[in-house]
């Protein structure tokens, strides 16, 4: 599923390209910023891009929307519960020192059990509310891959401090929907590196605590 994995921006935002290997096809999860580095990275591959879809609604993972979409003309996907984060500013000054711009109207909604065909892909949406109310992880089973957001991360969680979040709401998703998968899954997260399902099964230390962290 994994085309390129793009850190953007001061918050060190993971943006991803993905799509099925050969289709020259892709889209583009989460684009929170420079804008310029996701533009050259899709047409160094001599991708097109289908869609965008955002794994929920905090600025540092919208802010260059607008951008990618109207290079591309492209549609907007996320969880109809996080839509009030797309109508109205989170935090001004953050906006405003990314540069973003206001995020055009969903074209769909990413709803549980939706599956997303897109650039070859079958992505299932999971809805894993608690960092915010609309989080979700789209998952990918025929790579064994899985776009956390930032539900969880290696050995830790999304913070939980934040308008919309909760931090026993974010336990229940990661316990009762992301560990009762079936096997192991490469999980790809908002911020920070990659890690695998077993591993946060046995090691992550904060899911039964339902604390927040400081981290996006």
């Amino acid at each position: 599923m994994l085309i390129e994995k793009l850190t953007v921006g001061p918050l060190e935002e993971n943006c991803y390209l993905v799509g099925a290997a050969g289709t020259g096809r892709c889209a583009v999860v989460d684009p929170g910023a420079e804008s310029g580095r996701i533009f050259a990275a899709i047409e160094r591959r001599g991708l097109t891009p289908e869609r965008i879809l955002l794994t929920h609604g905090h600025v540092d993972h919208i802010a260059h929307c607008a951008h990618v979409a109207e290079r591309y003309g492209l549609g907007v996907w996320i969880h109809a519960a996080d839509l009030p984060y797309l109508e109205r500013p989170q935090w001004p000054e953050l906006e405003a020192f990314l540069q973003a711009r206001p995020c055009p109207k969903p074209a769909g909604w990413l709803d549980e059990g939706v599956e997303v065909a897109v650039a070859g892909l079958v992505l299932r949406v999971l809805h894993t509310p608690g960092h915010t109310p609309g989080g979700i992880c789209l998952i990918d089973e025929a790579s064994r891959e899985i776009l956390v957001g930032d539900t969880i991360f290696h050995r830790g969680v999304g913070r939980t401090d934040l308008p919309g979040g909760d931090g026993p709401t974010l336990a229940r998703s990661i316990r009762e929907k992301l560990f009762p998968l079936g096997g192991d899954y490469r999980l790809l997260p908002g911020h920070g590196p990659e890690t695998s399902l077993d591993d946060e099964r046995r090691e992550n230390p904060f899911v039964g605590a339902a604390v927040a962290l400081p981290a996006w």
